[in-house]
């Protein structure tokens, strides 16, 4: 996978979008750091794409929640306030 820093994608972007085509996924970087990742996508599989990356999100929220709850034994209160918080931001 190609890592490519923040400021490329800002003064190269159609070197950035000819290389995304191409590789299929890119990571950009921030002071060296993965920040972003970028998936080519195509009209035939918008919908579908976008569908998946929320639900991997939401995966992805749902096993920090029980991450935290293993370590930290966080309380169900805790858990529901959470919830609220990731469904407000992905309704």
């Amino acid at each position: 996978m190609k890592f490519i820093p923040s400021r490329d994608l800002r003064l190269k972007t159609a070197s950035v979008l000819n290389d995304l085509k191409k590789d299929g996924e890119i990571i950009i970087t921030s002071n060296g750091k993965p920040s972003s990742l970028m998936i080519s996508i195509d009209e035939s599989n918008l919908e579908q794409t976008l569908s998946f990356i929320k639900s991997m999100k939401a995966k992805t929220a749902l096993r920090n929640i029980r991450l935290t709850l293993r370590n930290n034994k966080i309380s169900s209160d805790d858990i529901d306030k959470e919830i609220k918080a990731v469904r407000k931001e992905n309704p």
